[in-house]
């Protein structure tokens, strides 16, 4: 699950998950929910691999590979099939669909209030994207 709220110059996004597996695909369909996307029928797919400092850390990097290949091959992801991750690493494939357009462009996924948490059994963060 994730909520849009108003920021400044940016855009925030609280994310909150049962798993953090969840929280990171929720994360990146809440991305592409802000950049509003004109997808078309062809469907696309994309591995990474990274590795972070930690689990916050993690995230943003995840979020910000994706974003990247989202502009290079104008792709828009909406899922993501995790291999293997821990807190520091992951394996993943992304899917989605080729964009004919992004209605909102996200220029960077910052650091600034990104904490990746567990708190009662629930995974939450919030993020703020440069817009």
């Amino acid at each position: 699950m994730f909520e849009i709220l108003q920021h400044t110059a940016d855009v925030r996004l609280r994310v909150s998950a049962s798993s953090v597996e969840e929280l990171f695909r929720d994360a990146m369909r809440g991305m592409f929910a802000i950049m509003n996307p004109a997808m078309e029928n062809d469907r696309r797919e994309a591995r990474l691999e990274i590795e972070s400092v930690d689990r916050t850390a993690l995230l943003v990097d995840f979020l910000s590979e994706v974003l990247t290949r989202s502009h290079v091959d104008r792709v828009a992801f909406d899922d993501a099939t995790f291999e293997s991750m821990t807190e520091t690493n992951l394996r993943a494939e992304v899917h989605g669909h080729t964009a004919a357009r992004f209605e909102q462009d996200i220029k960077a996924v910052t650091y600034h209030e990104a904490d990746v948490r567990e708190v009662n059994a629930e995974w939450q963060t919030t993020l703020v994207f440069d817009i």
